[in-house]
């Protein structure tokens, strides 16, 4: 009798249980949203750290380092529309012994981190502004003593954990309720960054010297505020008028790289956009979003410096991120970001809420795209079999993978309480500013050889067959972008200005990977002694 050799079943379940209900236009807003209009880091820390930067000219160069990346990632998102993003592409590409610890140390694990942070933005960038903004205005020591509460570390405990938690619940009552307030998000995101600029466009060094004075007289009780930190500053003989220096300009990228490299992140939840088989709509959210990104972080940085003078703008940031200061008081209760400085110009209830709604928003929307990203990741990998089964497991009526979103906030909050309570715990995971990157320098190396290693895959994309001298372009603008982010990612290991110092930093950010790896033999193991080889997946694509 003929033997017949049955296929081994490759796939934890036949479909994935998500469901297409993002646009490609909210898709864009996503990435838009994700890269983080809001995060001060290259306002705030490029003039210190790298004395004769340009910052606007910093942004623009953040933008052209990330932009053959995403390119790249038009093709292989076009060719693998599946949730999961990242791990698919690299798992079909590169394999799965590479994909899992990459994405799973890269983006998992760091961006649980991410809460932290974020819990930290919304206190400092959105409500503390709001309470110290009114009690400018109205004159109320009420407000102002809430504002500084906010700023506290409890303050940010408290916030970070409310925050968290109503946002997880949000997108665990499904995609299709967050894409519904994803537009509100936006709205009040695009309000404020229209106000911001336009606060700056119209105002001159001598006119914001006037408002900070008056704000300052009020929230620091100091009257000459403008005048006094700079001084305080210069007085440790620190320059506030450095010549312009294209090698500080460029030193300055990576940290726009920081917030520019999420212009790809919709890829997670590729099997929950419509149309993300179509090359042009890839293009549209990644590419677009990008650039749209990297041109508003120019202006409000060029606005910036321009409406508070050039001596404050590099005195601020040397006093708040560099603490340089000759009296040891730094900058008091008015903490200098971008935002806050719109409503220093004009404290009035209008401008104030207008910009610190904005802000909130647009915190809560990264929020989501956290617990959204990661947990669909943690998808992929489920149907893979790589992790347990029931983290891919999706809700018949909300059609998420609660069990995957309750995990990762509970990481979540491990996170939060972590970082704001133990003090060795911020020096071990700066990892944060260097994990991202890996992952997506590899998906671009995996999307340069999609072609060669994975020719099936890249023939059924529509972008196939724009080659340049018979080169697939893929291939192309995937090694560029490859080099680019292996440039700035070494950039980060060996410049201790970036953050990344001490031994106890690389142990940790080793140590997460190497337990990465650790992570994927122990389930390739465990599902090789129920008869199973993981290997099979990585020659599919996964289920819808």
């Amino acid at each position: 009798m003929a033997v017949t050799t049955a296929k081994p079943e490759v796939f934890s379940r036949k479909t994935s249980g998500l469901v297409r209900v993002m646009s490609p236009w909210s898709a864009f807003i996503y990435n838009f949203l994700a890269m983080g209009i809001i995060f001060p880091w290259i306002y705030v820390e490029a003039p210190v750290l790298f004395p004769g930067v340009s910052v606007w000219m910093a942004c623009l160069i953040g933008m052209l380092i990330e932009l053959p990346i995403a390119l790249a990632y038009v093709w292989v998102a076009s060719a693998m529309p599946r949730s999961g993003g990242d791990y698919v592409f690299q798992s079909r590409v590169l394999g799965g012994a590479a994909a899992f610890p990459i994405v799973l140390s890269g983006i998992v694990f760091w961006q649980a981190l991410g809460l932290a942070l974020l819990g930290w933005q919304f206190a400092l960038l959105g409500l503390s502004p709001l309470f110290m903004g009114l009690g400018v205005h109205y004159n109320d020591a009420g407000l102002i003593n809430a504002a500084v509460w906010v700023q506290s570390q409890t303050g940010i405990v408290v916030i970070s954990l409310v925050v968290s938690g109503l946002m997880a619940l949000l997108t665990i009552s499904g995609l299709k309720n967050f894409v519904r307030v994803q537009y509100f998000m936006f709205l009040f995101t695009a309000i404020f960054i229209v106000v911001m600029i336009a606060q700056f466009l119209r105002t001159s060094p001598a006119s914001f010297a006037t408002a900070m004075n008056h704000f300052s007289a009020v929230a620091n009780n100091n009257p000459n505020y403008y005048t006094w930190l700079q001084h305080d500053v210069s007085s440790t003989g620190y320059d506030l008028l450095p010549k312009f220096a294209i090698g500080a300009t460029l030193l300055a990228a990576p940290i726009a790289w920081m917030s520019t490299q999420w212009a790809t992140y919709s890829v997670e939840q590729g099997g929950e956009i419509k149309g993300g088989r179509v090359f042009k709509n890839q293009l549209f959210m990644l590419v677009g979003s990008l650039i749209a990104v990297g041109i508003i972080m120019a202006v409000i940085a060029w606005s910036e410096q321009r409406a508070v003078g050039t001596a404050f703008f590099h005195a601020a940031s040397a006093s708040f991120y560099g603490g340089i200061t000759q009296s040891g008081n730094g900058v008091g209760n008015v903490l200098p970001f971008p935002a806050t400085l719109a409503i220093v110009i004009s404290p009035n209830p209008i401008i104030v809420v207008l910009v610190c709604l904005g802000i909130m928003m647009c915190a809560m929307q990264m929020f989501c795209n956290i617990f959204i990203g990661a947990t669909r990741i943690m998808v992929g990998m489920s149907l893979d079999r790589v992790l347990p089964t029931w983290v891919s497991k999706v809700n018949g009526r909300t059609r998420t993978p609660v069990n995957a979103h309750i995990v990762y906030w509970i990481i979540g909050v491990i996170m939060i309480l972590g970082w704001n309570y133990v003090g060795f715990w911020s020096k071990m995971t700066l990892g944060i500013i260097f994990a991202p990157g890996y992952v997506f320098m590899f998906s671009a190396l995996a999307s340069a050889l999609l072609p060669y290693r994975a020719k099936a895959l890249y023939e059924a994309s529509p972008g196939a067959h724009i080659k340049i001298a018979g080169i697939p372009v893929v291939t192309i603008v995937g090694l560029i972008g490859f080099v680019f982010a292996l440039g700035v990612e070494i950039a980060f290991l060996v410049n201790p200005k970036y953050g990344l110092t001490g031994t106890a930093s690389y142990v940790f950010l080793a140590g997460v990977f190497i337990a990465s790896v650790v992570g994927y033999w122990i389930g390739r193991q465990y599902q090789k002694g129920k008869g199973i080889d993981l290997s099979y997946a990585f020659h599919e694509v996964p289920p819808e």
